[in-house]
């Protein structure tokens, strides 16, 4: 594991802001934390980063506990690229030298064109850091810390501030780091259906406190006789579920027939496809049934469904695949 939170508490001021029992993030995966503005993304991340020291509870790293007396040992350990990345008079190519000159590192012309190759913004090496665009600054500001080879890449938001063409190199990058490097990649996103699609684990955030549910298909309501209702929605939940205000479905655990299903799967609702679009390597299928679904299937089961915008779709899930709280 590369990171582990026990009973951690975080306060600004008097403010309560992250509440974690237990917590792990592994190593070597690409790890999501979603949730919603003030939900605990940053403060988390600023934990990781070991930019802030909690309150109360235990952080382990790499298996170790942190001595919080002393955390600037562990800040060389990481790279974290914030939201507005700030990059220092000169041109791209000053920047990343400055950074391993700090660092004391020697053959840095070969690391610094290695990483502007692998980003593809060689062309940028000689251009002013201050002048580059939002994607080629974000880009910039990436390699400078790659070159440091961190074990540990931290990223704030990393989508927030790119055009379409540079989110989707972003996104490739993030599919093939871990797999590459065989290192940790932490990215929060308020995009819920992105960080799932990209990452191998997704840790979901609401109100400072993690939740078992990937906050997508997030319905509001109450909880009768073991139904979910939300207006017109009923959804069919396990026995032991007995209370609760919100109800999620993970994407990948619905599945779509075009015709009704005969199987175990108690929640069995027809609609309409709205929308059908690739996302972050899988396909994502929007389905009106009076409320949206969005359900995330391969493109062998597109083909196989061989469904396009307008058609009927039955929209199928277990009631154990439901999460509420």
């Amino acid at each position: 594991m590369t990171y582990q939170f026990n009973n951690l508490q975080f306060y600004y001021a008097d403010k309560l802001a992250l509440l974690l029992d237990q917590v792990t993030i592994e190593q070597g995966k690409t790890t999501a934390l979603i949730g919603a503005n003030g939900s605990g993304k940053s403060t988390l991340l600023n934990l990781c980063a070991f930019l802030e020291s909690p309150q109360y509870g235990q952080l382990l790293f790499m298996g170790q506990p942190v001595n919080q007396s002393d955390l600037t040992p562990y800040r060389r350990r990481v790279g974290f690229l914030v939201q507005k990345p700030f990059m220092l008079r000169g041109t791209v190519f000053d920047n990343i030298d400055l950074a391993l000159r700090i660092h004391g590192k020697k053959q840095r012309v070969e690391k610094i064109q290695r990483v502007l190759q692998q980003l593809d913004i060689s062309h940028c090496a000689e251009q002013q850091a201050k002048q580059l665009s939002g994607g080629e600054l974000q880009k910039a500001a990436l390699a400078r810390m790659l070159v440091l080879e961190p074990e540990v890449l931290l990223l704030d938001e990393p989508f927030s501030y790119l055009d379409q063409s540079s989110a989707q190199s972003l996104e490739l990058f993030l599919r093939l780091y871990t797999q590459e490097t065989g290192k940790t990649l932490v990215f929060s996103t308020h995009d819920r259906l992105q960080g799932f699609a990209l990452a191998d684990e997704v840790l979901a955030l609401a109100q400072g406190k993690r939740v078992h549910s990937p906050l997508i298909n997030l319905f509001s309501g109450t909880v009768r006789e073991h139904v979910f209702q939300s207006g017109a929605l009923r959804i069919i939940l396990p026995e032991g579920v007995v209370s609760g205000h919100h109800a999620s479905i993970n994407p990948q655990d619905i599945v779509l027939s075009v015709d009704a299903l005969v199987s175990s799967m108690r929640n069995c609702i027809q609609g309409r496809i709205v929308m059908v679009a690739e996302e972050g390597g899988s396909i994502l299928v929007n389905v009106d049934t009076g409320v949206v679904f969005q359900v995330l299937i391969t493109y062998q089961s597109l083909h196989e469904l061989n469904i396009q915008l307008g058609d009927k779709i039955w929209v199928n899930f277990k009631s154990n695949s439901v999460v509420v709280f």
